[in-house]
């Protein structure tokens, strides 16, 4: 206990200048000491004192004690009062006061604010404070902490009898308004305090946190504190130790931190994270003492905010429970209860396996989830502290923890949970050491787990397709993307080196290796993955520091990122990542450096900068993936022979296992035609996954003419929308097409019978010389405001010339260009179609009706056809 007792000094005789002076000796007192006492004491100690100071002032005033009453409200009713925080006092009186009354009163208030004192205050009759209470929550709250101070002392009780009832606020109302606020309050802080300058008040996690409970608990249950809620059996003995020990924690931050501010400041700004560390003791100076307080702070407010979450939800089926409750079952396990996951038994969490499995559960239930049951919650909180080693030891761990990330809503909800719940601390050790790490710099302002949780976040915006503007080329290159989740996996790892000394993109990339090793990926993926993390900060440095417009620095950039795949991979992780950093450091301005380097190094990928050596690894790698497949359904001598026909662009734009799948399906396809000794007709494959963000059209069909333009005229007559597409042919006459496509509704094709329409329609078409369906005309031609860029690149095949065309992209883009070659009589040989955000990306290979590279009199022709088709309305 405090033994210095400034308030038996005081009298009220003392002069405006002793009262300072007494005010300045209990406050130096009590910064000299605070670090000796406890947090409660030294905040108590000072609301005693201001009492006996107010009451002294009060007595002086010789007012009607049975009438008229000095009351403490807020945190000064509570006695948790703070070097600089306001006095919220409330006087109330029993009937009209009178003029000296009135003057008496004024004069008291002015005595306080001559002291300096920051004052809260209201005057109000018995029944105006009962109005007050009824129309705002705010003052009800407020008055729910009344404390009794000099005057009529029936007030305070008659106050609280009035708010513990049901007249002026019914408990579900102002349960369900404390709720509203909270959840304002969160989502105005992003809904983390893992920001480099938390509230300590407001902050998820903050004071505001506990303070709620307490007030829905006075409210509801009549009790004075969170110690007499410990009767109702809502939390555990441990669980009110570690709220008691959170809370006191905060106490003693705000403390210093109003003894470093010198003024009432909630918000730990970077300018006095240092001074207030100092002041608690953990240290004289240098970043370690912020780094080591951080931390504590952030394991306090997450503690906080779970501790929180968790007694709501048990106080919410006390306060306003549920007549009828919806509930689905899972499996033995795991059940739905009014929308939250619910372990079915307590030990369910024995089996270490089982906390994965119930946030996989939570991807992919993600239409009936929304959180977790608060029983559930307690488990995991237990098992948590319970752990031996990391999840990540356990196999069936590992595979649940890959199907999450590849799960179209891994990244929703359940990687929210996870990282809020410290399960991502509990399966990585990387990340465990990340949890609330500073970064002391001018731009961060999260920490470095909450920074990559919010980078994870915003890809997963970026699959949604619920970004736009600035965001829809990120979006529109995520969406094709096959290995996704490769992606993510840089996005994990590209930070988590931090802290450790060097270079934490080359420490990162060396853990992200043996991540993916330890994982089982695919080596394609390994070598993704590290070289995204190794080099995440390329572009970004690339398009800010340097001349993006110089052809040279282009080209060297194309040079070290040496592939499409990567570079797709690295715009979309750049993008997302400066927008993780900081919610202001994303502007059009860098939105659009990004954009145009991304743009020109495609151009310069296209035109020969591509890594060779790289490419060819890319294709061994892919055939080895594709092979261990096929191991099983054909001879290696098979599918060698069958290979050696194919170009080597479906190896090098092709996923392994789509390779081993229409390797297949076009072995069993020429081996049905040559035992019915019939011509092979055309095989067409439509896959059916609902996980993709398009929809796979795989053609293998024996070449013949106009085959390219009956295929896209056949598409576009059924309103499938083609985002990309590879066309080559194979060294014996046929030629194989793939094609991401959208339906009509620009969703994946979803339905079987409309497949199957799109399949015969097209074996109709290509087989059997029906003719293309007419296209709707639509109600309203597109003129394009520019000329589309259209230009010849280099290509080693003597006989062919490489056209690149880049315009708007249309409905009729397509049409327009397949109308062009057709008035020429031009064969395509090759082509690479891309929808790039609203842009069309095409390159095709070309030869004349005679089969020679155009020459420059034809050039010239088909670009004159080209511009005009294109920008004509159809």
């Amino acid at each position: 206990m405090l033994a210095h007792s400034a308030a038996s000094e005081l009298n009220p005789h003392m002069s405006i200048a002793q009262f300072k002076q007494a005010i300045a000796q209990m406050d130096a007192y009590l910064e000299q000491n605070v670090s000796h006492f406890d947090i409660n004491d030294s905040l108590k100690y000072r609301a005693q004192f201001f009492d006996t100071l107010l009451c002294s002032l009060w007595n002086n005033l010789s007012l009607c004690s049975e009438s008229i009453s000095l009351n403490a409200v807020g945190g000064y009713g509570r006695q948790t009062l703070h070097p600089y925080s306001d006095i919220d006092i409330c006087l109330v009186h029993d009937k009209p006061l009178t003029q000296v009354e009135s003057e008496k009163i004024s004069g008291f208030l002015t005595q306080l604010w001559d002291l300096g004192i920051e004052l809260g205050h209201g005057v109000r009759s018995l029944e105006d404070t009962f109005l007050a209470c009824k129309e705002d929550v705010t003052t009800a709250t407020s008055l729910l902490e009344i404390r009794h101070l000099a005057g009529a002392g029936h007030h305070e009780q008659r106050v609280l009898g009035a708010l513990y009832g049901q007249d002026l606020w019914h408990s579900e109302a102002f349960f369900n308004a404390k709720l509203a606020e909270q959840r304002q309050r969160h989502a105005k802080a992003q809904g983390t305090a893992y920001s480099i300058e938390p509230n300590l008040k407001t902050s998820p996690g903050g004071m505001r946190d506990i303070q709620t409970l307490t007030w829905v608990a006075r409210k509801h249950f009549a009790v004075a504190d969170m110690q007499q809620l410990r009767r109702f059996n809502f939390f555990t003995n441990d669980e009110y130790a570690e709220l008691m020990e959170c809370q006191n924690f905060l106490w003693r931050v705000r403390f210093a931190l109003h003894q470093a501010a010198k003024r009432s400041e909630n918000r730990l700004l970077l300018q006095y994270q240092a001074d207030v560390a100092r002041l608690m003791g953990f240290g004289d100076s240098g970043n370690i003492i912020i780094e080591k307080m951080m931390r504590q702070l952030f394991r306090a407010m997450k503690r906080i905010k779970e501790l929180n979450q968790m007694l709501l939800a048990y106080f919410a089926r006390e306060i306003s429970p549920q007549i009828e409750h919806q509930q689905i079952k899972i499996n033995s396990q795991f059940e739905i209860l009014d929308k939250h996951i619910h372990a079915v038994h307590e030990d369910v969490f024995i089996d270490r396996t089982q906390i994965m499995a119930l946030f996989e559960l939570v991807a992919v239930h993600h239409q009936d989830i929304v959180g977790i049951t608060p029983e559930t919650l307690r488990l995991l909180r237990q098992v948590r502290r319970r752990l031996m080693g990391d999840l990540q030891d356990f196999h069936a761990c590992r595979e649940k923890f890959l199907r999450i990330f590849k799960h179209p809503q891994g990244m929703g909800l359940a990687i929210s949970l996870m990282h809020q719940h410290g399960i991502l601390a509990s399966y990585l050790p990387q990340w465990r050491e990340v949890v609330g790490q500073m970064q002391f710099d001018l731009f961060h302002a999260y920490t470095v787990d909450e920074h990559t949780h919010k980078l994870l976040k915003k890809i997963h915006q970026f699959r949604q397709g619920s970004l736009g503007g600035s965001n829809s080329l990120a979006s529109d290159i995520f969406q094709k993307m096959s290995a996704k989740e490769s992606l993510l996996f840089a996005a994990l790892f590209h930070d988590l080196a931090k802290g450790r000394g060097g270079d934490h993109s080359e420490l990162g990339a060396v853990d992200a290796a043996q991540f993916a090793k330890f994982h089982g990926l695919k080596k394609s993926q390994q070598h993704l993955i590290t070289w995204l993390v190794e080099h995440h900060l390329l572009m970004s440095i690339t398009s800010q520091r340097m001349d993006i417009y110089d052809l040279e620095v282009v080209n060297t950039f194309a040079k070290a990122v040496g592939s499409q795949s990567r570079l797709d991979a690295l715009y979309c992780l750049t993008v997302a990542d400066i927008q993780a950093t900081n919610d202001d450091l994303w502007n059009d301005w860098k939105a659009s450096l990004l954009k145009d380097l991304y743009f020109a190094t495609r151009k310069a990928l296209q035109n020969g900068f591509q890594n060779v050596l790289q490419l060819r690894s890319q294709i061994r790698e892919q055939k080895q993936e594709a092979l261990s497949l096929l191991i099983n359904e054909m001879s290696l001598e098979s599918v060698q022979r069958l290979w050696k026909r194919l170009p080597l662009s479906f190896f090098s734009n092709t996923e392994a296992d789509d390779i081993a799948r229409y390797t297949l399906a076009i072995y069993q396809h020429d081996l049905a035609a040559s035992q019915d000794n019939t011509p092979a007709s055309t095989l067409i494959l439509i896959e059916d996954s609902q996980f993709k963000a398009s929809t796979d059209v795989f053609v293998y069909t024996k070449d013949k003419p106009g085959l390219f333009v009956k295929l896209f005229n056949t598409l576009g007559a059924l309103r499938i929308s083609v985002k990309q597409a590879q066309i080559s042919k194979t060294k014996d006459g046929s030629v194989v097409e793939s094609f991401k496509v959208l339906d009509f509704d620009e969703k994946p094709i979803a339905n079987s019978q409309r497949r199957q329409q799109i399949s015969s329609k097209l074996l109709q078409v290509l087989d059997q010389g029906a003719s293309i369906p007419k296209k709707r005309t639509p109600r309203h031609s597109q003129t394009f405001s520019s000329k589309p860029n259209i230009e010849y690149l280099h290509t080693k095949h003597f006989n062919r010339s490489l056209l690149h065309i880049s315009a708007l992209e249309t409905s009729e883009f397509m049409e327009q260009i397949s109308k062009a070659f057709r008035t020429l009589e031009l064969n395509i040989h090759a082509a690479s179609i891309n929808t790039v955000g609203e842009r069309a990306d095409n390159v095709f290979l070309l030869s004349n009706g005679e089969g020679h590279a155009l020459s420059a009199e034809e050039q010239e022709k088909l670009r004159v056809l080209l511009v005009s088709f294109i920008t004509s309305p159809v």
